[in-house]
């Protein structure tokens, strides 16, 4: 979906280098090679929880359903997702880590 892929792109971002540059060409890579599941605005919108989260995490909640592992900085789509069984990992208790070699 492209509003998720948007989404991927910011956290990313916040990376700090070279991790956000690897990130990138990673992205670059897969991005080639993977499906985009197009979930419209309109019906989006119509999800009980849209005003509450907003577009993207509707879509987030409509495409990971059984399917996929979300990874997301935001505690409280995190803990909706975990509520609605959708493996989820928190971006936040990963980001302390040091990643360097």
């Amino acid at each position: 979906m492209p509003n998720i892929l948007t989404e991927v792109n910011s956290l990313a971002n916040q990376l700090g280098e070279p991790e956000r540059s690897r990130c990138f060409q990673f992205f670059r890579q897969v991005i080639g090679q993977m499906e985009e599941i197009y979930q419209p605005s309109q019906q989006l919108v119509q999800l009980q929880e849209f005003q509450e989260f907003g577009l993207t995490d509707c879509g987030i909640l409509e495409v990971t359903q059984g399917s996929y592992l979300v990874l997301t900085d935001d505690l409280k789509l995190a803990a909706t997702l975990q509520r609605k069984e959708i493996d989820t990992v928190n971006f936040n208790h990963i980001r302390v880590l040091n990643w360097k070699k």
